[in-house]
């Protein structure tokens, strides 16, 4: 619980410090005095958001120090540490920024929040609003239920993440499968194609080559073939080795006799010579054979062509891309294949989970509506002793149509009035009501699920005479389960308090300070009947009875 509050800088408030003694303690104070900085202070602490506009118009930054009893916070104390004190600090400054600290630990907003969820939960007229939410309901009833709740209720937390994980795990795992099965269609007979052209590096360059290699050898035996042609005769079928014999024998029939020994050398020997040629030539390029080029160059055309069919179709640009192309499709097989007892196993997970989650759901179900029943009996106590006699209260456990993380089911607050048929709250209830029921919702709560300070805004604003009385009486009956600190214009409630602390406009200042005894009873006069008379400070004596003189 909070042993000492230090605010500086919080609306109307440049400094104050408030120490903590008793279990139910008013805040007082006329109008306009500033006990709304009080509130803001307290809701500073908490987390809440904050505003600059909060800052004191004389500061330049607001700051709030509490220090708390360490027993509702033993996750904060360090091996060795034998402080049972723990300190939150919050700062914010006219430029927005924000700092929060734990035991003089820099801490975030959430953090803080998260701390002071089990420290201190502040109640004002617009808790009414807050208690008409289904989730805050629902939140109530958690709340109510015990250990027996809060583990299932953690169990289920955990388990829903772990199903929804499985479950997003196969849809990716089925999309991605999908994915490649699609992608792989055609793909092995492509895959096919592109083993049986023996691919390797830099082969399409090769066969290029090589093509032009076979295609410039089919020309020249095209040029042999015609010289062939040519020397066999050509149309005439007389070689041309043979015409060229005659014509010298007839060259030497009528050579003059002084040349005709010369002519015959030359011309034989030419003759020698030109058989020598056609023989080399023979030689060079009989044993090429058109056919085998032809074949040789049909079977490279349909190679490259064959490769460049498959580039397009596998939108490759390379040898290498298509090896690449390859390993793609053999890794892709591999993986459907290999994924495929994996997704049989993880279907099976999620079965198991969901059937978990759903036994967990129904166990929790049950424990809510076990909670509420018990919760609403106990509520419907402490709206009798509220005089509220005439309204029946209880809890409505709506079943969803789907599991979440935090069950299957909402909570929805009725109410049944003068044997009416039940309503929801908001419309059954005033305001007046409203608060009478968020006050037995309070009690109504186990004392170990409650935070270690409640502090009340005006809660009981619509109340008078008997029934504000047995507010007071209810809010002092759960002091003695958390420190209750109700701000409040009721002088009958003020007057039940054990400590009491009034807040004064001096000036342009707030200030607040603790009061007792005589000075006690003229705040209680001034709240009785608007200034310190003689039968206004009597009846402020009776209600303090043995209070006065503290």
């Amino acid at each position: 619980m909070i042993e000492r509050l230090n605010v500086r800088g919080v609306g109307g408030i440049r400094s104050a410090e408030l120490e903590f003694a008793g279990n139910f303690i008013a805040i007082t104070g006329e109008s306009g005095a500033g006990k709304s900085s009080l509130v803001r202070a307290f809701e500073f602490i908490s987390g809440r958001r904050a505003q600059t506009s909060m800052i004191h118009s004389g500061c330049e930054e607001a700051v709030v120090e509490a220090l708390w009893n360490r027993e509702y916070t033993p996750q904060y104390t360090r091996d060795g540490d034998d402080d049972e004190a723990l300190v939150t600090r919050r700062s914010l400054s006219r430029g927005g920024k924000s700092r929060c600290q734990i035991s003089g630990n820099l801490a975030t907003a959430g953090q803080l929040t998260e701390v002071s969820s089990r420290l201190i939960q502040i109640q004002s007229q617009f808790a009414q609003i807050d208690l008409l939410d289904p989730a805050r309901q629902l939140e109530l009833i958690d709340q109510s239920g015990g250990d027996d709740l809060g583990i299932a209720k953690e169990r289920l937390a955990s388990m829903f993440p772990q199903m929804l994980s499985v479950e997003k795990e196969i849809i990716e795992l089925k999309k991605r499968r999908a994915s490649l099965v699609d992608k792989l269609e055609g793909a092995p007979e492509r895959v096919r194609r592109i083993k049986a052209l023996a691919l390797y590096p830099d082969c399409e360059q090769e066969w290029a080559d090589e093509l032009v290699s076979f295609e410039k050898a089919l020309n020249e035996v095209g040029k042999y073939e015609n010289i062939t042609y040519l020397m066999n005769g050509g149309e005439n079928g007389v070689s041309l080795i043979d015409q060229i014999d005659s014509l010298l024998r007839e060259l030497y029939a009528v050579a003059p006799r002084e040349v005709e020994a010369r002519w015959t050398e030359l011309g034989e020997s030419a003759l020698s010579g030109l058989q020598k040629l056609f023989a080399s030539v023979y030689t060079e390029f009989g044993a090429l054979s058109r056919d085998e080029l032809e074949s040789g160059c049909e079977k490279l055309e349909a190679k490259i062509g064959l490769l460049r069919k498959i580039k397009r179709e596998t939108s490759r640009d390379s040898v290498d891309d298509l090896l690449a192309y390859i390993e793609e499709v053999e890794e892709d097989s591999r993986w459907i294949e290999e994924i495929t007892p994996i997704l049989d196993q993880r279907v099976k997970l999620a079965s198991g989970l969901r059937a978990d989650v759903g036994l967990s759901a129904r166990s929790l179900r049950t424990l809510r509506e076990r909670t509420a029943s018990e919760f609403s009996a106990r509520v419907n106590h402490h709206l009798k002793d509220l005089a509220m006699d005439d309204i029946e209260f209880s809890v409505h456990i709506d079943r969803l149509d789907k599991v979440r993380a935090s069950g299957a089911e909402s909570a929805v607050f009725m109410l049944a009035q003068n044997g009416l048929p039940p309503n929801l709250a908001g419309k059954v209830a005033s305001g007046g009501e409203l608060s009478r029921i968020l006050i037995a919702i309070q009690a109504s709560i186990a004392p170990d699920r409650l935070p270690g300070v409640l502090v009340f805004d005006e809660v009981e604003a619509g109340l008078g005479g008997r029934t504000a009385l047995l507010a007071g009486e209810k809010l002092r009956e759960l002091s003695g389960n958390c420190r209750t600190i109700l701000i409040t214009h009721e002088a009958t409630i003020a007057a039940m308090a054990d400590q009491h602390f009034v807040v004064r406009r001096v000036g342009d200042e707030t200030e607040v300070s603790q009061i007792s005894g005589d000075e006690r009873a003229l705040e209680i006069a001034r709240m009785l009947a608007g200034s310190a008379s003689r039968e206004a400070l009597d009846h402020a004596k009776s209600l303090l009875g043995f209070k006065v003189g503290m």
